[in-house]
């Protein structure tokens, strides 16, 4: 069995935080200095990823994830039709700044300006089920806190996802499915759950005018619907809790056929942008596309 070493994430991730900043900078100045008072609990950052999220029109939280990881095999099939799995070992850590300021770009990412810290280690197994059908079962735990204050908890998740791919002629797609339950245990009788449901089709093109680096261009993009059966708690302050149902996203990103994309010293799978908002308008959100939604 071969042994594989994935590129590590955590030079993408930086780049994905100094971008963040930027962005976030370009569409709402006005939050600037807005504190890191997340409605939703911060052991649930693990879950929506790295991004800028509001909540309720007045709660921005800006979270950071990182998660190096190391696999060993290749998903597939031999020649004589024999199936082979790949592991994925993640040492995922999320990170929530307590305030930006954009008069001071290198204070916002100073360690005294971290809100909350959580690290984990995840572990999942691609498994080829036919030549176009795959899943991914998952597990993951972790622990962390506020930075400061006496508010700790293990977190923990768990899920399954599947991808069926299809080949048309003019650009390759897949549907995928994924579900599972996010949780924490906080110390004392703090403990929360929720279980979640999405569907998502993954789009590929390619860009018969445009290359990059000398390469074929392919242009991605797909659209994603979430929801959580249990609900997802909401603190919305003096009008009590409140409960997210579902979320919309849709992204495009841009990759090279052969090859990762190249900026400086960063490597990227793809590089690209998506957009979250609920049905309610309860929740908006940007983040990062790096990988496909399959990969995540």
């Amino acid at each position: 069995m071969r042994t594989i070493i994935h590129e590590s994430s955590f030079r993408r991730r930086v780049f994905t935080a100094i971008a963040c900043l930027a962005l976030h900078m370009a569409c709402e100045p006005s939050a600037a200095q807005e504190l890191f008072e997340p409605s939703i609990h911060w052991a649930y950052a693990s879950y929506f990823g790295t991004g800028w999220y509001r909540l309720d029109d007045r709660q921005s939280a800006f979270v950071f994830k990182t998660a190096p990881r190391w696999s060993i095999g290749e998903a597939g099939f031999d020649e004589d039709g024999a199936r082979s799995i790949r592991y994925t070992l993640r040492v995922p850590v999320t990170i929530g700044l307590s305030q930006l300021s954009f008069d001071d770009i290198p204070g916002a990412v100073d360690p005294g300006n971290v809100a909350t810290l959580a690290a984990g280690i995840s572990l999942d197994a691609d498994v080829p089920v036919t030549e176009r059908f795959f899943v991914r079962p998952n597990i993951e735990i972790g622990y962390g806190g506020v930075i400061g204050e006496a508010d700790r908890a293990w977190t923990y998740r768990a899920s399954m996802r599947g991808r069926f791919s299809f080949e048309p002629q003019r650009f390759d797609w897949a549907l995928i499915l994924d579900g599972g339950f996010v949780g924490y245990d906080a110390r004392g009788p703090g403990r929360d759950n929720f279980s979640f449901a999405s569907v998502a089709a993954e789009f590929s093109h390619p860009l018969n005018s445009f290359r990059l680096s000398g390469d074929q261009a392919l242009f991605h993009w797909h659209i994603k619907y979430a929801a959580f059966p249990d609900r997802v708690r909401v603190d919305n302050g003096p009008d009590g809790i409140g409960s997210l149902r579902d979320y919309w996203e849709a992204g495009a990103a841009i990759c090279r056929r052969e090859g990762p994309l190249t900026l400086w010293f960063l490597r990227f799978d793809r590089l690209g942008l998506a957009y979250s908002a609920s049905a309610d308008s309860a929740l908006r959100g940007i983040r990062f596309v790096f990988r496909s939604q399959y990969e995540l």
